[in-house]
């Protein structure tokens, strides 16, 4: 099917009757929560079903009319479902998000501003690009710091304590004002954490505000053989991506406030309460807070079932695959461990692919394409897969099957045609020279990527993997990033940035323009 000749509800419909394995969030997995739903899917999906499902939809798609309260100033029953997920997340205040996980990490940075003064903040350079829209609306400039790559691992780790001490240690030395916030990315992308304890002691000490992106790690709270909650650890701020792990719509997410922050941060909680007037919408959607309000119930219900569930599913999976000749599963491979100091999310299924010859996006398009296995994440050497509470036993054996064609139709000999050490380093690192906000805000003009060494950039350029910004704007680029950028689009990974998508035959950046 042609995405360009339909609409969203007809390629809505070709989706669901393809009946995938959807190996990917949202956690639901397109299935319900309770049985005997009101509506069940024909063997064929077609637009007409999907409009009269829309149709009763309406039903309860409503605004803030009386009795229904208001998502920015809550006393109702809003608020009842916000002291539900404190008192399930042990957090000093909850914040229902209907802009994504992006919004709370936006608002966590205003508020860090409002509350602080802060002027710049301790960032990892494996930060969300919504991370780098953040820092241009608040105006802190990034202290960026590089955490440990291992490409075995699907690149960039989190952030270790050494490394942040080291950065405050040398923002004292240059004669600036150390950071008064620090961001976390817990878990990464591919499941992998820390405990934050000792990185909250030492941002404390230096009187900042810590803020953990745990988009990825909603679920930790409550189930089995899994991280800590960042709620656990000292954090002040913690965002969560609700539909990435749990049963709550695509769009939906929660900003926390730390149990201990209140007292330690005067004023943050009014400071969150007005950023996040600030970033979200006024006409909330109650289709989506009724999902999150489902999503705290299944999540209280039996000390977590339905994620516990979700983990003994991925462990057995994980277990099947690394039995396949020439697949490594991370995690489940001497070779390939979890490394010491480091905890990951059985969830987060990462195989490596090195041994079959193919790369990742190769391998993606048999699986998606003839096996009905759609994955979360494709590396250059990896593939993603998320397993929760909603997979089921067949779904399983579908993926178990799926790779084992796969591992069968690649001979050792087989050749990807692509140098793939040429991607599998860190990626460059370009110089700053010109602050975020400034060339974010700056009239900018679209260049060929071939031509635009020694040019400023006014963009986010993001690759996946490891799904880090490889240019910022502000930063200069090089002659390293337009070639490592080139190269990963000839692999066929996701480049995405204003004047690049996979839409797109030709790679054009925007730069800051010379006139400026």
């Amino acid at each position: 099917m042609s995405e360009k000749n339909c609409g969203i509800i007809e390629a809505m419909c070709w989706y669901a009757s393809r009946k995938p394995a959807r190996m990917h969030m949202p956690g639901h997995k397109g299935k319900g929560v309770f049985s005997g739903g009101l509506v069940s899917m024909p063997a064929d999906p077609n637009p007409e079903w999907a409009r009269r499902l829309l149709d009763e939809l309406r039903v309860i798609d409503m605004t803030e009319s009386p009795g229904l309260d208001n998502l920015h100033y809550p006393s109702g029953c809003i608020r009842e479902v916000e002291r539900r997920a404190e008192k399930l997340f042990g957090s000093a205040r909850s914040y229902i998000l209907v802009n994504g996980a992006t919004s709370g990490v936006q608002a966590s940075l205003l508020a860090a501003r409002m509350v602080l003064g802060a002027r710049s903040v301790l960032v990892p350079r494996n930060a969300h690009r919504s991370m780098m829209t953040a820092m241009a609306m608040s105006g802190l400039e990034p202290v960026f710091v590089w955490p440990e790559h291992n490409p075995n691992l699907g690149g960039y780790l989190p952030l270790d304590v050494e490394r942040i001490k080291e950065a405050f240690e040398r923002e004292v030395a240059r004669g600036g004002r150390p950071p008064k916030a620090v961001v976390v990315i817990n878990p990464t992308y591919c499941g992998f954490a820390r405990n934050l304890s000792e990185i909250a002691e030492i941002t404390h000490a230096s009187g900042a505000i810590l803020i953990v992106d745990e988009a990825h790690g909603t679920h930790f709270k409550v189930g089995r053989e899994l991280p800590p909650s960042a709620l656990d650890c000292g954090a002040d701020l913690v965002v969560h991506g609700a539909h990435k792990t749990t049963v709550a719509f695509t769009q939906t997410a929660f900003l926390h406030v730390g149990p201990s922050a209140p007292e330690r941060f005067p004023g943050l909680i009014p400071a969150v309460e007005e950023s996040l007037r600030a970033v979200q919408t006024t006409s909330p959607s109650y289709i989506l807070m009724a999902s999150l309000q489902q999503a705290i119930e299944v999540l209280e219900r039996d000390g977590g079932q339905w994620v516990n569930r979700g983990v003994e599913r991925a462990c057995e999976l994980s277990r099947r695959l690394a039995r396949i000749p020439r697949l490594s599963v991370v995690g489940y491979d001497p070779s390939n461990p979890v490394p010491p100091g480091l905890m990951h999310d059985p969830g987060r299924i990462l195989v490596n692919l090195a041994e079959l010859g193919v790369t990742g996006p190769q391998a993606a398009r048999f699986l998606v394409e003839e096996k009905g296995v759609d994955p979360e994440m494709v590396g250059l050497q990896h593939i993603l897969m998320i397993c929760t509470g909603a997979d089921s036993e067949e779904d399983i054996d579908t993926v178990e099957a799926a790779f084992r064609d796969l591992a069968e139709r690649c001979p050792r000999e087989h050749s990807s045609q692509f140098d793939v050490s040429l991607l599998l380093g860190e990626a460059p690192r370009p110089a700053r020279v010109m602050s975020l906000r400034e060339a974010f805000l700056s009239m900018a003009e679209a260049v060929d990527l071939d031509q635009a060494a020694g040019r400023i950039s006014a963009d986010t350029v993001v690759v996946y993997p490891p799904g880090a910004p490889l240019i910022t704007p502000g930063e200069e680029f090089d002659s390293a990033t337009v070639e490592y950028i080139t190269n990963a689009r000839k692999a066929g990974l996701n480049v995405l940035g204003r004047g690049v998508h996979s839409g797109l035959a030709e790679t054009k950046v925007f730069c800051v323009r010379s006139s400026n």
